[in-house]
């Protein structure tokens, strides 16, 4: 049985839980304790980590959360783990254009991620929120709706990662989720991926009885 590890939080595990319950696979899902002191100056304790690492027992993971353990196999990275289950249930496209294309639009998802760190430690946090959310969003998934096949999925005419990945950024990533699921509607066949993935039944089972935690 595979492995799952990670602290008791969605955070970079998620997209990959997700793909589990898509795939409809049983798994260890290993979470470590993880206290939020200030989550605004990263201050967290994590006492069992700690431990586990102190002692020698992460090196295979580089001493980093999450991985994954297949066959006694430590793999980190999260998105090496996403990928590798994606293509262990066929979410990789049917051909080797449709799973780079599959690939593209994950790594441009990280991008946006990324640039919403800067909001996150703006000054003006209130200011900073609400042009990400009215203006910067929307352009951003303007631009990538110029990728998104259509027809409920971004690549293809089948569920992909990228659709998965999408659906966890604009549903899961962000507090505002009211804000971010508006930032669509200029964006109808990316907003129509999520509506899509929102009703898997796996996917769906799966948020209803997961850990409710803080992040």
């Amino acid at each position: 049985m595979m492995k799952l590890v990670y602290f008791n939080g969605r955070g970079l595990a998620e997209t990959s839980r997700m793909v589990l319950a898509i795939g409809g696979e049983e798994y260890e899902d290993v979470r470590y304790p993880l206290k939020i002191i200030d989550w605004s100056k990263h201050q967290m304790e994590k006492e069992e980590f700690e431990k586990d690492k102190a002692d020698g027992k992460l090196v295979r993971s580089l001493n980093k959360l999450p991985y994954l353990e297949v066959d006694g196999v430590v793999v980190p990275q999260s998105k090496s783990i996403e990928r590798f289950l994606a293509k262990k249930y066929n979410l990789m496209g049917t051909s080797d254009i449709e799973a780079l294309r599959i690939d593209s639009l994950c790594e441009c998802v990280r991008d946006f991620k990324d640039a919403y760190q800067s909001v996150r430690k703006a000054e003006n946090k209130v200011e900073a929120t609400n042009e990400w959310f009215t203006k910067t969003l929307v352009e951003k998934l303007s631009l990538l709706e110029n990728l998104v096949d259509g027809n409920g999925f971004t690549v293809g005419e089948r569920l992909s990662l990228s659709d998965v990945v999408l659906y966890a950024f604009i549903t899961q990533f962000f507090d505002n989720k009211e804000a971010s699921m508006n930032a669509t509607l200029a964006s109808p066949k990316i907003r129509s991926v999520i509506e899509k993935v929102s009703t898997i039944p796996q996917l769906v089972s799966w948020i209803e009885k997961r850990p409710k935690t803080d992040f």
